[in-house]
């Protein structure tokens, strides 16, 4: 194939004409290779071949590696690509693309030669463990990891509890990075088989599930140290971003080695940089893992956790927690403050914050993590429960953003008095001899300059933000009221011009929702509503598929109070409004593409009276949708009237327009773009979220 595709090309080049009889060959060549590798038993079939051909191990290996680097190094991919490619476009009719170029088909299928090569043995043998290792160690690398894995370890996932050892056997063959990334790839192909929908299953159906999936990785792992070294390292990085049901299936595997696990969260969970540079998200996965481990361990060492909760680890946990800057973060302090006094403390001396958060439903989702306990159950509970691995949307772990409670702080300046100056007349000289130079223009004030103590005057002006993790630490510096300011008026044009340059806004735009839905006006500014909708506007319209179900489970999920919820709302009408074209006339409407300027210096003012008749006044949304109302109507009346003044139509000279001035005045027509996410995005989540609220 190789060979027929060099010379198709050099015979073009020459000739600049296309040949459709190297395309035919190659269509044919490619068809005969698609019946040879379509058994499943191919790979298998080949190793036998060698080992009774060859009965030297040198020999064997050295052709099984070059049997290695074509199906799993990517040569027959990449060549049946680019051959499938040739004929598709010499192809006269539509065909179907050959499942050798598509890299997902041809995973599963290394995948499932795999799994048939684990199936052949039942008993140990080293040679065929190393073959099959070197298989799958270069077929990771296709850049398919769960297809290769779910296809090989297709028993395990599936609850057939006899391809476990097996399973396990030839795993130990593997490198140890190839085992961490076989594991954590394991994981999620289980999460997507068995715990994909929570929502849809019942607590008892979903608890089996989870016992199932637990007893399946106990038995996969069989106490091995690197594996449960790797299981616990999961669950403190890679895991804590993962949806909750694994985390507790991994946990309850844990069973007897939880107490390493839980000192480890512990100090990330009260680590001061975690705290103010780890994402919200990530933080409360490991509060969640926190609060799961501290109910395992109490419950078989009650001791231990009386001892860690004197302890100096736990105490600087809890007061970096409650003296951090972010709300969420103190929040989450609490909760499991609150969660471990219960478990330790009597009832008249347990810790109370008196915190509206924790009567919450989230809250008390969080502190009845520690009652939480999964029962390792049997791998035949997964066959029943197997679900068909449909493309369905995925719900996002659910996390509702604390409500921004703090109250607003009154301005600490105070007003400062007038400072009384005294004016000394000097008498002009009647003549001066410095009378022919230059007069010059007096410079503009500056406030910063007025203070006579030199030592006082802030020069560190914070600047615009440039790139997202500036706007999303200065959105939560809330101490800082010239740089949070800054960042809020900046926000909604950032995220515009970022939406389609790179992927900052891609990789960061749920932090972004998060903060922007739960932000509060600590600093009492004008214009703090229209600016924090803007920027969610913006946020809306960068992803607006993702984004809608984002806002649309918040608005119901979320814990919010009744100005946040309103402007989610908001959020929905009016980004649903310019993804359906009609974006400028809502800005003419509420005047958001006007960028608030500072307030001028009063010398370059007009009077008050003449700036007040010249200025132009900014009118309510209201007053100016009336106004335009009013002009719409009087309008055309206007014009009849001014026509009838001309005189009879007799009289009048028609003018007849060119082409080209028609084409100038004809209305362009608007480009639709909510018509693609409209039903997925905006309207489905919305009225099935109600309708779930309105039967519970």
């Amino acid at each position: 194939m190789r060979s027929l595709i060099g010379q198709r090309d050099i015979e073009e080049e020459k000739s600049q004409v296309r040949l459709t009889g190297r395309a035919r060959l190659l269509e044919e060549a490619l068809s005969i290779l698609e019946s040879v590798l379509v058994p499943d038993s191919f790979v298998l079939s080949r190793w036998s071949d060698l080992t009774a051909l060859f009965h030297t191990t040198a020999r064997r290996g050295l052709i099984w590696k070059e049997l290695v680097a074509l199906l799993a190094g990517g040569r027959v991919l990449s060549v049946a690509s680019e051959a499938d490619d040739i004929v598709t476009k010499e192809a006269s009719t539509v065909r179907e693309r050959s499942w050798l170029s598509d890299g997902s088909k041809y995973s599963v299928w290394i995948g499932r030669n795999l799994n048939r090569f684990i199936s052949k043995f039942k008993e140990r043998d080293v040679d065929a463990e190393k073959a099959w290792a070197q298989m799958l160690e270069r077929a990771l690398t296709v850049g398919h990891v769960d297809q290769v894995v779910e296809a090989t370890y297709g028993g395990l996932v599936h609850g057939r509890s006899q391809s476990v050892t097996m399973d396990h056997v030839f795993t130990t063959a593997l490198k140890g990075s190839t085992r961490r990334t076989v594991l954590h790839s394991l994981l999620r192909v289980l999460t997507k088989i068995h715990l994909s929908s929570p929502s849809a299953l019942s607590r008892e159906e979903a608890n089996i599930r989870i016992g199932g999936v637990a007893a399946l990785l106990l038995q996969f792992v069989r106490n091995e140290e690197d594996l449960v070294y790797m299981e616990r390292e999961w669950l403190s990085s890679d895991g804590v971003l993962q949806d909750t049901q694994i985390r507790r299936a991994v946990i309850a595997s844990l069973a007897e080695n939880l107490k390493t696990v839980l000192s480890d969260s512990l100090s990330a969970f009260g680590a001061k940089m975690h705290i103010k540079h780890t994402p919200i998200l990530h933080q409360e996965g490991t509060t969640e893992n926190l609060l799961l481990l501290a109910g395992y361990v109490h419950r078989k060492d009650p001791q231990y956790i009386a001892q860690i909760s004197q302890s100096s680890l736990y105490l600087n946990a809890i007061s970096n927690r409650i003296a951090a800057s972010s709300p969420r973060a103190s929040v989450l302090g609490m909760y499991v403050g609150t969660a471990v006094s219960e478990l330790v403390d009597p009832v008249d001396k347990r810790m109370n914050f008196s915190s509206e958060e924790l009567a919450t439903t989230e809250g008390r989702r969080y502190l009845g993590l520690t009652k939480v306990q999964d029962r390792v159950g049997s791998v035949e509970d997964l066959k029943a429960g197997t679900v068909a691995t449909k493309e369905l949307e995925k719900p996002a772990r659910q996390t509702s953003v604390a409500r921004q409670a703090e109250p607003r702080s009154s301005n600490n300046q105070a007003a400062k008095g007038s400072r009384i100056i005294s004016i000394e007349e000097i008498e002009s000289e009647p003549e001066s001899e410095d009378d022919d130079l230059p007069t010059y223009a007096k410079p503009d004030s500056d406030v910063s300059d007025s203070d006579e103590d030199p030592t006082v005057i802030n020069r560190d002006k914070p600047t615009a933000p440039v790139y997202m993790n500036d706007l999303i630490s200065g959105l939560r510096d809330t101490e800082n009221h010239d740089r949070h300011t800054l960042a809020l008026a900046h926000a909604s044009s950032l995220i515009r011009r970022k939406a389609s340059f790179g992927t900052e806004v891609i990789d960061n735009v749920q932090e972004l929702a998060s903060i922007l839905t739960g932000l509060s006006d600590k600093w009492n500014l004008d214009n703090f509503q229209e600016l924090r909708v803007q920027a969610m506007i913006a946020v809306l319209i960068a992803q607006p598929l993702e984004m809608g179900q984002w806002f649309s489970r918040t608005y119901f999920n979320g814990d919010y109070s009744i100005s946040q919820r309103a402007a989610v709302l908001t959020t929905l009408g009016l980004g649903a409004r310019e993804l359906a074209g009609y974006g400028n006339e809502d800005a003419a409407l509420t005047k958001s593409d006007q960028v608030p300027k500072e307030t001028a210096f009063p010398s370059k003012q007009l009077p008050p009276k003449l700036h007040a008749l010249y200025a132009s006044k900014d009118m309510a949304p209201l007053t100016t949708a009336s106004k335009q109302l009013e002009q719409s109507i009087l309008r055309p009346m206007a014009l009849n009237a001014a026509d009838a003044l001309t005189g009879p139509n007799a009289l009048k000279i028609r003018t007849f327009s060119s082409r080209m001035e028609v084409e100038k005045k004809r209305t362009k027509p608007i480009p639709n773009a909510l018509a693609k996410v409209v039903a997925d995005g905006f309207f489905l989540p919305l009225i099935g979220r109600w309708s779930m609220h309105v039967q519970g």
